[in-house]
């Protein structure tokens, strides 16, 4: 449940009339309103009472919502922090997170930026979630309650290990309630913050249905090195594994982790070794990730001063190229690139047509351009297991260039054709690791066209956010202009946040504190490199002309455009810039 806010300690830059005072936004109906006075900077203030971690706030818009705003946190209502940011607000119901940032105060204010009608800001409800950290504590108590979280992976922002100190569980442990969910992959964990160095005897997990068969549980003085404290039994692991239901059916469970003896430490850890299997339907199954409402830690210690390191910040210094090719030598540069084959650097993936191959019909530079090609011949291709009728080109900078922050740009002529997919873009390097692998290692979608002559699209993919739910941008060509065109695609990405461009004017500008507050984690603060390449068919062009033959995505028309020959990707040159 929200944060109980008394609806006497709300304040506001004023109000529409006597009947939307602003602490109707508080008092639980969701049928009365806060409105405030006609003005672009109307603000509504509650005073919590007392300092708490918040980590999460909804706003439940009327019609009348806010466009632009902030909301801000402040300790002593005088010096404020502002912890998220809406630039192009849509109204309805909005949940932000606050993970990972440190959002500690007694105030929270929403502070309007600009209105979205005429009339002014209006709220049927402003909900605070969140609680008092424990403090120090001579006599056993809860450590770990609203205390700092972390994890690997999450889900997405509603899932995040902020959740796992709240306080909450739902009795049945069934419920959909506040938890930490991780991604779909067995190396995982969550830990605890005490604050302080503490000395520990029990350890509480209330699992969702998604539990861990076989964890161990561990403690450290420096959130580096950890020492293993608890791991179930063999016994125990056997009976866990064996429990198999449908998600439908399955529950969860409470393990109470009583050590033989205390011990001591200031951060606590459960790192997962297997999970839980679920019919998917019986008799196959099915393994999702690690799911848990809350994490416990007893004992005496700890410190309410435990807090979220501040975020990075944007970097210093000006932009100097770091790497460029213009394509002027006589045969592609293998010192800055590597040429990708189907069935060696990778598979056949999202049900594209084509085999990537190395030769020189598929890829090569000419006339000072590389030219990435698509050729057709029925059945001629065996590559990785599979037969192909077709081939094309795909080269990237993995373990040449692999690199983080910077502008990236390119300039290209596109193919134009239903089913025709060139793509200029950056993958986490750590994507073939597979305690990572895709979206938890990011990929970034400078570019993307699937054929059409007026557009291209953008996109960011991580967990939470891949796939056909991406956060992503389509742009139009201005004055009629088109892919087969000569056009420069870009992305500025930095600590904060990316920027895409298309000859140089903005088409999409995801923040980080946008990002990880309303859907998921930020995975851009590592290593990517720079992938150009021309596909055929496959699952985002079929999801827009609805092909499914001759091949999927890829219509008899383009089939005979590439048989014909000349389908192909241009690229003039390629740069990226980073901060010195």
């Amino acid at each position: 449940a929200a944060y109980a806010a008394n609806p006497a300690a709300v304040t506001a830059s004023g109000s529409e009339n006597a009947g939307t005072t602003p602490g109707l936004a508080f008092d639980g109906d969701g049928a009365t309103r806060w409105s405030s006075n006609f003005a672009d900077d109307a603000w509504i203030r509650l005073d919590l009472g007392t300092t708490i971690r918040i980590d999460r706030v909804t706003l439940d818009w009327e019609t009348a919502y806010g466009k632009r705003y902030v909301l801000e946190v402040s300790k002593n209502g005088t010096d404020w922090t502002p912890f998220y940011t809406e630039t192009a607000g849509a109204g309805g119901s909005v949940t932000t997170s606050t993970y990972p940032q440190e959002v500690t105060g007694r105030y929270v204010r929403m502070r309007g930026l600009e209105r979205a009608t005429p009339y002014g800001y209006s709220l049927y409800s402003f909900k605070v979630y969140g609680g008092e950290p424990a403090a120090a504590s001579t006599t056993r108590t809860n450590l770990a309650l609203n205390h700092p979280a972390y994890s690997n992976y999450y889900q997405h922002n509603g899932n995040s290990p902020a959740y796992v100190t709240d306080g909450g569980w739902p009795a049945n442990l069934k419920d959909d309630a506040s938890r930490w969910s991780s991604d779909w992959n067995a190396d995982r964990w969550v830990s605890v913050d005490l604050g302080a160095t503490s000395t520990i005897d029990t350890v509480d997990f209330y699992w969702e249905s998604a539990y861990a068969v076989d964890y161990l549980l561990q403690v450290s003085d420096d959130n580096t090195t950890w020492r293993t404290v608890y791991e179930p039994s063999a016994a125990d692991i056997a009976a866990r594994r064996a429990n198999i239901q449908a998600p439908a059916d399955a529950t969860g469970r409470h393990d109470t982790v009583t050590l033989p003896q205390p011990v001591t430490g200031r951060y606590v850890r459960m790192l997962g070794k297997e999970r839980r299997s679920f019919y998917n339907p019986a008799p196959y199954t099915a393994q999702f990730g690690y799911s848990l409402y809350e994490f416990q830690v007893w004992g005496t210690g700890g410190s309410a001063a435990a807090a979220y390191p501040a975020l990075p910040a944007d970097q210093s210094g000006t932009y100097q190229t770091a790497f460029f090719d213009d394509f002027t030598s006589a045969a592609l540069d293998r010192s800055k690139w590597r040429v990708v084959r189907t069935g060696t650097e990778m598979g056949s993936v999202n049900g594209e047509s084509q085999a990537y191959v190395d030769s020189t019909d598929n890829v090569r530079t000419q006339n000072g351009e590389l030219i990435l090609a698509a050729k057709y011949c029925k059945g001629c291709t065996q590559a990785g297991g599979g037969t192909y009728d077709f081939t094309s080109g795909r080269i990237d900078t993995n373990t040449k260039f692999d690199f983080t922050y910077g502008k990236v740009s390119a300039r290209m002529k596109l193919p134009v054709g239903d089913g025709f997919w060139p793509a200029f873009w950056l993958l986490g390097s750590n994507v073939d690791d597979p305690s990572v692998s895709w979206p938890a290692s990011g990929e970034t979608d400078i570019m993307e066209n699937i054929g059409y002559p007026t557009w291209t699209s953008t996109a960011l993919h991580g967990p939470g956010y891949s796939a056909d739910g991406n956060i992503g941008a389509r742009q139009t060509y201005p004055n009629g202009g088109t892919a087969d065109q000569w056009h420069t695609y870009a992305v500025e990405w930095t600590p904060t946040g990316m920027r895409f461009y298309v000859d140089d004017n903005l088409v999409q500008e995801t923040t980080r504190n946008k990002l990880e507050s309303t859907r998921g984690q930020w995975v851009y603060d590592h290593n990517q490199y720079v992938i150009l390449n021309l596909a055929l068919g496959g699952a985002y062009p079929a999801g827009w002309n609805q092909v499914t033959t001759p091949y999927w995505g890829l219509p008899q028309s383009s089939v005979d455009k590439v048989a014909a020959g000349g389908v192909q990707a241009e690229v003039d040159w390629v740069r990226v810039e980073q901060k010195k």
